[in-house]
């Protein structure tokens, strides 16, 4: 009988160890279960925690009735099915680029580049060049301070009266997630100081709304996927939005535009 097969034997055994060892020491570490819905939250905001950057996928839904004229007479009714919005923003780099698009308001489109505290404009409605303006007050998302948006889901979630509830896992773009819950009537989102519309300047009442919010969290990284909210106005209709995040942490090239493309300031 020849030797060949027991000569092998021994390398082999040492090649299929080193083997199993290097799967072993290369794999991920898998995350502990969560099954408390405030540990998931805390869990969450903890993952972002120190985040360079992210990308934001937005669809809304439903139809308002809003006076968009603010004289105080009866709403204009304005559907929002089909609105869009995309966005990569470079947390480190205080810098951020987005399009969006509302099919129903004169089928408007856009294309935002924000560079520190100088924002680029230019939509269907003011032409082919990009408008200049200073400061992020007005913008969604200041992306000097992008974190903030999750730090205040975040307290919206854990705040006192409401009460957060851990829902079935769901696929979030490839991946396991857990799910948290809340459902807040009128007067549960009075009581927590909530209707920021008059604040903010938005031609809706809040009075009689009431809310289901539900956020997304992976469960093999901690990190926010998404969250999704349905307002309920009574007479002035409903809104659904659905947020996803992705691309944590990927290197993002974002520039002003070339000087050609960027309209000169009125005198």
């Amino acid at each position: 009988m020849s030797r060949t097969p027991r000569r092998l034997a021994a390398p082999l055994a040492l090649l299929s160890g080193a083997a199993i060892a290097l799967a072993a020491c290369g794999s991920t570490p898998s995350l502990p279960a969560l099954t408390d819905p405030n540990e998931i939250v805390t869990a969450a905001l903890k993952a972002t925690e120190g985040a360079k950057s992210v990308h934001i996928d937005v669809t809304v839904d439903g139809t308002i009735n809003a006076d968009l004229t603010g004289t105080g007479g009866p709403g204009a009714e304005l559907p929002l099915t089909g609105t869009t919005a995309a966005a990569d923003v470079d947390m480190a780099g205080g810098k951020a680029h987005a399009t969006f698009a509302v099919p129903a308001f004169l089928n408007l489109n856009g294309e935002l580049i924000q560079i520190g505290e100088t924002s680029y404009l230019k939509t269907s409605l003011t032409g082919p060049q990009y408008e200049t303006s200073q400061a992020t007050d007005s913008l969604p998302v200041d992306p000097t301070d992008a974190s903030g948006i999750f730090d205040d889901v975040g307290d919206f979630l854990t705040a006192d009266g409401v009460d957060a509830v851990k829902g079935d896992d769901v696929d979030c773009g490839g991946k396991s997630c857990y799910t948290v819950s809340i459902e807040l009537s009128a007067e549960e989102l009075a009581a927590l100081g909530a209707d920021q519309a008059a604040q903010m300047g938005l031609p809706l009442d809040l009075g009689s709304a009431s809310l289901a919010f539900t956020i997304r969290v992976e469960k093999d990284t901690y990190r926010l996927a998404g969250f999704k909210t349905v307002a309920s106005l009574g007479e002035q209709g409903s809104i659904t939005l659905d947020l996803t995040l992705s691309k944590w942490d990927q290197p993002m090239d974002i520039s002003a535009p070339p000087a050609d493309q960027v309209k000169a300031p009125a005198a």
